[in-house]
């Protein structure tokens, strides 16, 4: 009798995977053993390249700079401040790492300087090497003919040494009174503006169009019209260029080869465009102002700029004040001084919205101090010392420039036992002092009160610093105080503001921009009976 050999089952599924293929009989294909000799000379490569570019572009913190959050390959910390509220991430980095931080925004390191007492060390005890200005590629792209705010060396010197010079001239050595008539003036258009509104309106840009007019008045001698499409155009293309220069300069930062590829991959043809607008207002402006020039009353500090030009004719040194350097030195002070007071004064409108109770005792001071009906003076500041707290908190709680403008170190600089190298951007967080709940106590509620003593008095500490301090301190510290104050009560004595009907409040976080700005809102201007 034939002996038949029974396969075992594994035996048997070995087989009909040999005849029909595994895939057809089982649901695990059997495991082929791998070998680097089964890869092709292709996929070799390929594979070696990767490794290779992982390898070289995977980057590396520097030797002794600054702590921070782990690096990734091309983009460096972007995930680390990737948030609708990047002010908190910031606040998150510092309770992490300290008051000096470092992240690398793609390949470039930017330092954080925060709290108080390094952000004087930094600004004040060691000013000289922290007061420059980033000269990155793509700031000179960007800022290719700086003014004032971002120039370095002789040419920033002797513009903040003609600018205050200037200001002092038309600005602030003028009686007070001058420039009470200068503001109240302008404000007088502006409140009646809002008595033509017959409903909800948007006030920011009202508001920038009012304080612009303010500047234009002290740089040019003259106002213009709120709808004066050049004239909008112009402060307009202060946002423009913010969505710009945080788009893009991210890009450029992370993939620098972007800008030698075929095509506007980083968006830098549109700088065209938006440089456009400026100089046609400025274009116009100064066309007007060569064909009045002889009248004394609008000289402005353009007349001086234009002294200054002819002087460095004379004495062969055209290269720091020119056509082109006027130019921009006008458009930055008129932009940048515009821009951040409206912000600030909407900030405060905001929260009176918020806070009707405060609103109303406001008004009932305002209406005690200020008999007839007429118009604030600076001279009520110190009989309305619970106004000038409000505006006070209104700049503590939304800092509109929170990290200031960028900082940078021109040479290798040893900070609080850390390495910060040459061409660092330095960033100063404002917000980590004006928010620190040790210096303000519940840092994140609108409290005027704050500010002021057992007297009823103001009471301002010295780690208030809204306008930065150092040599880069705002110029236009003094002239933003007095359009605060005159603004803010002029609006309070005026009008009592309210949220329209059916309509959410408005919010309390901000967009963090070219200036840290709330998001638009409507409101309703109701007129107080006299």
């Amino acid at each position: 009798m034939a002996h038949r050999c029974i396969d075992s089952p594994e035996v048997s599924r070995r087989r009909v995977c040999r005849e029909h293929g595994a895939s057809r009989f089982s649901t695990t294909a059997m495991p082929m053993e791998w070998t680097w000799a089964s890869l092709n000379a292709g996929t070799y490569l390929l594979l070696c390249f990767l490794i290779l570019f992982i390898i070289l572009t995977y980057p590396r913190r520097r030797k002794n700079v600054p702590p921070g959050p782990a690096l990734f390959p091309l983009i460096g910390n972007l995930p680390s401040l990737a948030s609708r509220q990047p002010l908190e991430k910031f606040s998150q980095l510092r309770k992490q790492y300290g008051d000096v931080y470092g992240v690398y925004i793609g390949k470039d390191l930017t330092v954080v300087i925060n709290g108080y007492d390094a952000i004087h060390e930094a600004l004040i005890k060691r000013g000289k090497v922290f007061s420059m200005r980033p000269r990155s590629e793509f700031h000179q792209i960007m800022f290719k003919d700086p003014g004032i705010v971002f120039a370095n060396g002789r040419l920033w010197k002797e513009h903040r040494k003609f600018a205050q010079m200037a200001l002092n001239e038309f600005g602030y050595e003028w009686t007070e009174r001058t420039m009470e008539d200068r503001i109240n003036d302008e404000l007088s258009h502006f409140l009646n503006k809002i008595r033509s509104y017959s409903g909800p309106f948007d006030v920011s840009e009202l508001l920038t169009l009012s304080v612009a007019n303010v500047i234009s008045g002290i740089l040019f001698g003259r106002r213009c019209e709120y709808d004066d499409p050049c004239f909008v155009a112009c402060l307009n293309s202060v946002g423009e260029a913010a969505k710009l220069f945080s788009t893009s300069g991210v890009l450029m930062s992370c993939f620098p080869w972007l800008r030698q590829m075929p095509g506007d991959l980083l968006g830098l043809n549109k700088l065209d465009e938006i440089r456009r607008k400026p100089k046609d207002f400025l274009k116009f402006v100064f066309s007007w102002h060569s064909s009045v020039s002889a009248r004394p009353e609008v000289q402005g500090v353009l007349g001086m700029y234009k002294q200054e030009i002819e002087a460095g004719r004379r004495n062969g040194h055209p290269e720091v004040f020119n056509e082109t350097t006027m130019r921009a030195f006008m458009g930055e002070l008129l932009s940048a001084g515009s821009e951040t007071t409206a912000t600030c004064i909407v900030w405060i409108v905001l929260y009176l919205i918020l806070n009707p109770e405060l609103q109303q005792k406001l008004q009932a001071h305002i209406d005690d101090v200020i008999e007839n009906g007429r118009p604030p003076s600076l001279a009520d500041r110190k009989h309305l010392p619970l106004v000038e707290a409000t505006i006070l908190e209104g700049l503590r709680i939304a800092p509109v420039a929170p990290l200031s403008v960028p900082h940078s170190v021109h040479e290798d600089v040893n900070f609080r036992g850390f390495l910060i190298p040459a061409e660092t951007t330095v960033l100063i967080n404002i917000h980590s002092v004006l928010k620190d709940p040790c210096i303000f106590e519940d840092p994140d509620v609108f409290r005027p009160e704050r500010f002021l003593n057992s007297d009823g008095n103001l009471d301002v500490p010295k780690e208030f610093l809204p306008f930065s301090i150092g040599r880069r301190s705002c110029l236009g510290e003094s002239l933003a105080r007095m359009e605060l104050f005159l603004c803010v009560t002029s609006l309070l004595q005026n009008f009592t503001m309210t949220t329209p009907e059916n309509e959410p409040t408005p919010s309390r976080e901000g967009v963090l921009g070219m200036t840290f700005c709330p998001g638009h809102f409507k409101m309703v201007a109701k007129p107080r009976s006299k």
